[in-house]
Formats: structure tokens, C-alpha cells, sequence
């Protein structure tokens, strides 16, 4: 059966194949992306709809992280456990964390250990050109951790030279500093940034410090392609006051991130070729009782992880009456040391930077990945269908594809619809931890599931117009699961979890008015299987409605503002500190922006949960009430 979807969708490609028509690919407009799309697009929006946040809207968006500014996107939940980026996890559609692909220019950053690092990310957030988000299964294209969707983050890259400052700072005694720019011309440059940002924290012991570092080198030569090299650095030492259990108030967590990546890509003719390489470390100190105190006998030792992931990628697409044809190959080891994840060692190992301090457990795991493509437009409809196959150490292998078509009523109408299988692995964490609060299970199985989504995109001189419609089929899905009368979370395969939901975007752009822009979404969710007499911890708290207005208007000459307010409403429960199932309640918030623009320099003010709204978005883990920031921008 791990099989059968795999060589289904090999059969059907090889079908389309075999079909002999006039392939007329310029008859009909499809907009925003073409079959050859250019680099670091995430995904052809011709049969699904690909979400990109442009520099613009990060710019006047009242945001300091990514995080924040995803909060923002119709069917994303972001569960924040602290501000400014200090951490957060990633859902897509009800999926949980440990579902979502992140990439950054098109490297998979994604973390093997937990998804909890997915957004570990070394970058500011004014160093990022554009996100683009694709929501639902596109595991046949990008691979098996993109379970529930992707994410790819884009960096400057335009080749322009410029040097650029910042300064901000704000409540809680927040502040933080960047410097970034560009140097070179458009055959040969590099973008570097460097950032740092602090805070006292919104409660006891939500202190931070965090630090980055990124370069890009990009060179263009006439006959070998294109060459992109990537490195990046961050730091991050934070007080986690009940992030991962209440319990637990004085927890303490420290990471340092390293990448190293290459890309290069090369037309010839009717073909492209890309390849990449890269290499991903992610050293983790979590301490349940920060520097000891108040320990019980019990705890004689923190946690200490370093993950390290090695990874390439090669693919080879033609051009020819039939579409385009993408073939492809994904290698990635992933292994972990720790004295906490894995199998005991015959042989311990210091721990870099510690003193008498050892790993005692290891784990390793080769993923490699096959995948086969086939895209084409004939008249006003467009087809895309692909299957791949991964074969894991650990899990053997599993198969996946899929099939999207769409049609067009226009140059601005289209509907699509798509039908898409999925798998996942489960992470070092899932598999292994043990603690005070967690038990594991190392007999998991890989979660599987298969998603079909019809829709609409609309897109008119100054409106546009995103509707999808989804269901979602899952099984084996792995959560962490308590029992009310337990005090440990453990983890499991729940039987099936079905998703069913909806999301809709829309803009309006304003011409010769003091109204820029207007836009509405709306996503509803409902998942079929209910954590009675359990604690889900994550599969089964999804929010059920999101609603979010954002208004952007100009107030005097250079000065602009924009608003957003948003309604949460969030199924499942967490356990209290008297160890009771309390029902999460709904909330709403507003936030705004007021913005001063020169050629030169941009001031802005923020300010956040303007109506001090009560809220928590994991557990009982109260989130800070109204604050703000002021900063400003100099750009050389």
C-alpha cells in the first residue's frame, strides 16, 4: 500500500505523456506565474493559490518578526509563546508545527529534532524582500515535510547597492539594532546583514537576547549559470516562563543556529538545471529550572541537543510541446547528539562549550527522495501531476503525488481544483524525549494524509479575490496526548484526523483617495476527531475562525497609517495549574502602524493589542497586553 500512490502517479503521468494535441501555451494569460517560474517561487500558482507578502506590506505592517507578520495570512496559526520573535510555532490549515516546510531562498531549513525551531530563522525582518506561502499539501514538489504547507523567505537580492540602518526600541525595555546592504552590481554582489535585539520581557522571566547574522554572494557568469551562496548565524537566549509546560515557570532556553548553503541554476535551450547543496547545525540548551534554582533532587542535569543536517538537491526540467517535464533527486541526513534524544552511545562525547558536560545518545536517519513532474496548458486549461517516492533508514518507503488543473474563464478569472497525498516523518523528539513532563514513543509510525482543494482567484485592475475550499483525510497523526489524570504528555498515533475548512481573501486598492488599500480574510476549520477525556496538546487545537481587517490610508503629505484587527477563535483545551481542562475563549485584537516616508529615512510607531485584550494562544500562557515601539530607518 506505501506503494501504491507513488506508482498511480507515475502511470498517470506517463498517460498524459502519451497524449498527442497542439499544446497552445500562449493563448490564454494565466497571470502571475508561468510554467517556468523564476527562481525561489514556491510553488506555479496557475493550480493552487500561492500567498506572497510583498516588501510594501512588510514595511507598513505593525510587526518586528516573521512570525507576527504570518499571523496576518488567511489559514496560518501562529501560536507565540513570547514577543518579537522569541518563539513561535507554525500551523497551516489545523496542521501542527511539525507539518510545515520553511525554507529560506529555497534551502529546506526545516528542523529534524522539533518543529519548535522551525522559525529559528537568521534573519531580520527588514532583510526579507517577500514570503510566499503555500497552504495545503505540496509534498510531490517540495518533499515529505510539506505535510500541511510551505513557506519560502526571500532575502534582498536585486543586485542594487545600498546600505541601510535601523533602530528600534519600545515596551518592556525592548530595543534592538540592524545594519544591512548590498555591494556589487548585478553580475556579482553580496547582501549581509547583522541584528540584534533584547527585552527585560512583558513578565517574570520572558527576558531575551537575540542575534543574527546573514551573507548572500550571488554571481551571474554568461556560460556556467547562476551561483548563490548563503551563510547565516543566530543566537538565541531567552527565559521561557511556561512555554512548555505551566508547571514549570522558570525554564530557560538557549540556541545557536549555523547554515551554509550553495544554489546554482543554468538554461540551456529547452532545459533547466538546478542544484543545491547545504549544511543546517542547531545546538539547543533547554533548562527546566534556570541556573538551578529552586531544583528538585531529581533534576541533575539540563538538556543539551545538536542537530546537524546535510542536504542536496538536483533537478533537470525540459520544455517541449508537451509542457514541462521535472525530474529530480533529494538527498538529506539528518542525525542528532544529545543526552536526552536517541540511542545510547558506546562512547560518550564532550559537549562544545560545556564544561563536564556529555552527550550520551545519538540518532541518524538518510532520507532520499525521487520526484517526477509534468506540467502543461492546452487552450484555457492548465495541468500539472507528479508523484515521488522516499526512502528512509528508519521508515522505509513511502510514495505521494498528486494531480492540479485549473482553467480559465479569462486573463483575470480561473478555478482550480487538486487532489494531493502527503507523509510525514515523525521528528527526534517525537520519537525520544523523555522528562519530568513527557513520555515518547520510538515505535511512531509516519503520519499520512491526502487533501483535496477546489477554488477560485480573481484578480481585476484594483481587486483581487482568493476563495479554496478543502478537505483534509489524515491518519496515524502524531500528537502529544494526557490523560486528566496523569501528569505526563505522551506521544501517539491517533487513528484518523479529518480537517474540512475554508479560506478567503480579499483586496481592494483605492485610486485618487486618502484609502490605499482595504483587505478581508476569513478562514473556518472543523476537525472531525474530538480530544474527549484528553488533553490535545497539539493535532486538535486548531483555530476554528479567523477573521482579520486591515485598513491602509494616508493621513498628511509623507505620513500613512494602517490598522489591523482580528477575531480568534480557538477549539481544544488546556490543562490549568490545578490540573483542569479549561476551554480556550476567543478574543479579538487591534494593532496599528503610523508611518513617516522620505527618500532617505522612515519613522515608525507601533502599537500592539491597542484594546489590552486578555488572550493566550498556547495554554494558559498569557500574552503581553497593549505595548509599542518606535523605530526608524536610514537608508544610504
Amino acid at each position: 500500500m506505501r506503494k501504491t500512490s507513488f506508482f498511480c502517479s507515475l502511470m498517470l503521468l506517463v498517460a498524459f505523456q502519451s497524449v498527442r494535441c497542439q499544446m497552445k501555451t500562449d493563448s490564454v494569460n494565466l497571470s502571475d506565474v508561468q510554467v517556468n517560474a523564476t527562481r525561489n517561487k514556491l510553488y506555479s500558482e496557475m493550480g493552487r493559490v500561492l500567498t506572497v507578502i510583498n516588501k510594501d506590506e512588510i514595511k507598513r505592517s505593525a510587526v518586528q518578526s516573521i512570525d507576527q507578520l504570518l499571523d496576518y495570512v488567511s489559514g496560518i496559526d501562529i501560536r507565540q509563546r513570547g514577543t518579537n520573535g522569541t518563539q513561535a510555532d507554525i500551523s497551516v490549515r489545523g496542521g501542527s508545527f511539525d507539518q510545515v516546510l520553511v525554507l529560506l531562498n529555497g534551502i529546506n531549513i526545516t528542523d529534524p529534532q522539533t518543529g519548535h525551531f522551525n522559525l529559528d530563522i537568521p534573519l531580520n525582518l527588514s532583510d526579507v524582500s517577500r514570503v510566499e506561502i503555500l497552504e495545503g499539501s505540496s509534498a510531490r514538489v517540495l518533499g515529505p515535510n510539506a505535510f500541511s504547507g510551505a513557506i519560502n523567505i526571500v532575502t534582498e537580492n536585486n543586485g542594487k547597492p545600498f546600505l541601510n540602518a535601523e533602530l528600534v526600541g519600545g515596551s518592556f525595555n525592548s530595543f534592538g539594532e540592524s545594519v544591512s546592504g548590498n555591494l556589487g552590481k548585478e553580475k556579482f554582489h553580496t547582501f549581509a546583514s547583522v541584528s540584534h535585539n533584547s527585552s527585560t520581557g512583558y513578565m517574570a522571566n520572558t527576558d531575551y537576547d537575540l542575534s543574527s547574522a546573514f551573507a548572500q554572494s550571488v554571481l551571474n557568469t554568461k556560460n556556467a549559470g547562476k551561483f548563490d551562496l548563503q551563510l547565516a548565524t543566530q543566537l538565541k537566549a531567552f527565559g521561557a516562563n511556561g512555554f512548555y509546560a505551566l508547571a514549570f515557570p522558570n525554564q530557560y532556553e538557549n540556541s545557536k543556529t549555523f547554515l551554509a548553503a550553495v544554489d546554482w541554476s543554468m538554461n540551456r535551450g529547452k532545459f533547466t538545471f538546478t542544484a543545491q547543496a547545504y549544511w543546517r547545525r542547531h545546538d539547543d540548551k533547554f533548562e527546566l529550572f534556570r541556573d538551578f534554582i529552586g531544583a528538585p533532587s531529581w533534576y541533575t542535569s539540563h538538556n543539551y541537543h545538536m542537530t546537524d543536517v546535510t542536504g542536496g538537491k538536483a533537478t533537470v526540467s525540459y520544455l517541449s510541446d508537451l509542457g514541462k517535464t521535472t525530474v529530480g533527486v533529494d538527498i538529506r541526513n539528518e542525525h542528532i547528539f544529545s543526552n536526552v534524544l536517541g540511542n545510547p552511545m558506546a562512547q560518550q562525547m564532550a559537549i562544545p562549550f560545556e564544561t563536564n558536560q556529555f552527550f550520551t545518545h545519538q540518532a541518524n536517519r538518510l532520507l532520499e527522495t525521487g520526484f517526477i513532474d509534468q506540467t502543461f496548458n492546452l487552450n484555457r486549461w492548465y495541468f500539472s501531476v507528479g508523484g515521488a517516492g522516499t526512502s528512509s533508514t528508519s521508515f522505509g518507503l513511502y510514495g505521494y503525488g498528486g494531480a492540479d488543473i485549473a482553467y480559465a474563464f479569462s486573463e483575470n478569472v480561473r478555478v482550480f481544483a487538486d487532489a494531493n497525498s502527503a507523509v510525514r516523518l515523525p521528528t527526534f523528539t517525537d520519537l525520544y524525549y523523555n522528562s519530568a513532563t513527557q513520555i515518547s514513543n520510538p515505535n511512531l509510525k509516519p503520519e499520512k494524509s491526502q487533501t483535496v482543494e477546489v477554488g477560485t482567484k480573481i484578480q481585476k485592475t484594483n481587486w483581487k479575490l482568493d476563495v479554496s475550499l478543502y478537505k483534509r483525510f489524515g491518519q496515524d497523526v502524531i500528537d502529544w496526548i494526557k490523560q486528566p489524570d496523569s501528569t505526563k504528555w505522551q506521544s501517539r498515533n491517533l487513528t484518523n484526523v479529518d480537517a474540512i475548512g475554508a479560506d478567503f481573501a480579499f483586496e481592494y486598492y483605492f485610486r485618487h483617495s486618502f484609502l490605499n488599500k482595504v483587505s478581508t480574510t476569513y478562514s473556518y476549520l472543523s476537525m472531525d476527531k474530538s480530544a474527549t477525556g484528553f488533553d490535545s496538546k497539539y493535532a486538535l487545537d486548531y483555530l476554528k475562525n479567523k477573521v482579520t481587517l486591515a485598513i491602509q490610508h494616508k493621513i498628511w503629505n509623507n505620513l500613512a497609517a494602517s490598522w489591523t484587527g482580528s477575531y480568534s477563535d480557538r477549539a481544544g483545551q488546556y490543562t490549568s495549574l490545578t490540573n483542569k481542562l479549561v476551554n480556550y475563549t476567543p478574543y479579538f485584537m487591534l494593532n496599528g502602524r503610523l508611518l513617516w516616508m522620505q527618500k532617505l529615512y522612515e519613522i515608525y510607531a507601533d502599537v500592539n493589542n491597542i484594546l489590552n485584550t486578555t488572550y493566550a494562544d498556547f495554554g494558559g500562557l498569557i500574552q503581553p497586553g497593549i505595548n509599542f515601539n518606535v523605530g526608524v530607518r536610514l537608508k544610504l
